[in-house]
């Protein structure tokens, strides 16, 4: 639920799939206002779609107990990532009392990896959230 509230979330129509063989799947719509001039989509958004489907993640895992707080985020970017919806998927790699390590992947509609990253965060109580 508290995942969902942020405006990335809504900016990328961020849809939550399923979680299958320890890996959380999303699709992820980027619209056009985020290409470049190549008219690919600006590696800033890229970055800002993985870190919302590794964060959200972290939430679902914890049944919105912890929220993530970036502390690094590493990202590869293999391809061009065009227009329209991808496919985003999260893996925990290790979740601590208080740090969490979470790999995300972006897929095109073919299956091709766009960009992969490796998100560390600070893990945040939700209940001192306002």
């Amino acid at each position: 639920k508290r995942a969902k509230s942020g405006g990335t979330y809504n900016f990328f129509q961020t849809k939550y799939i399923d979680f299958d063989n320890e890996s959380y799947t999303f699709e992820i719509t980027f619209p056009k206002e985020c290409l470049n001039p190549f008219q690919n989509v600006q590696g800033g958004m890229v970055v800002s779609a993985l870190d919302e489907i590794t964060s959200i993640s972290v939430n679902i895992l914890t049944k919105d107990k912890m929220l993530p707080s970036s502390t690094d985020i590493h990202v590869t970017f293999h391809r061009p990532t065009k227009a329209g919806l991808v496919i985003g998927k999260a893996k925990i790699i290790k979740l601590g009392r208080t740090i969490v390590s979470v790999e995300g992947k972006l897929f095109s509609s073919d299956n091709k990896l766009l960009a992969s990253a490796l998100h560390t965060a600070i893990l945040t109580d939700t209940s001192t959230i306002i």
